[in-house]
């Protein structure tokens, strides 16, 4: 079986000029590099706005009377808002992560098994174009 399989894999390789499993990588790769690139995003926009858009408003309670720090605009600082953006922003990326990992190992046996292999009864049949 281990045998039959190699066949088949070397038939393929030789055919695509590179490894079936080469390409799942690269398309997973792919993948990846979208996420990161959406996280990066959403961590910028919600940079990118005041605080107090994101709800993170002035406490108007009597037992918070201090003033808060301003930046050099005037205006108010939450370091708070910053803290817990990239906390939400690391969740999102961990919970991007790991669906896509579960679910592109699910892919990868897939394609593996039903789109790049060989039938068994085929493969003494099949000559590459070179070949011949």
């Amino acid at each position: 079986m281990a045998d039959s399989t190699q066949a088949a894999t070397s038939l393929l390789t030789e055919h695509f000029q590179y490894t079936p499993l080469s390409l799942i990588d690269d398309i997973i790769n792919s993948i990846n590099a979208l996420i990161y690139r959406a996280v990066t995003a959403v961590e910028t926009g919600l940079f990118s706005q005041p605080p107090a858009a994101l709800g993170f408003a002035a406490d108007k309670s009597s037992s918070d009377l201090s003033i808060r720090d301003a930046d050099g605009d005037g205006n108010v600082e939450y370091p708070e808002a910053r803290q817990e953006i990239e906390n939400g922003v690391h969740q999102l990326e961990t919970l991007l992560e790991a669906t896509v990992d579960k679910d592109f190992d699910k892919f990868e046996i897939f394609a593996l098994r039903s789109i790049l292999s060989v039938p068994e009864d085929l493969r003494g049949w099949i000559r590459l174009g070179h070949y011949e």
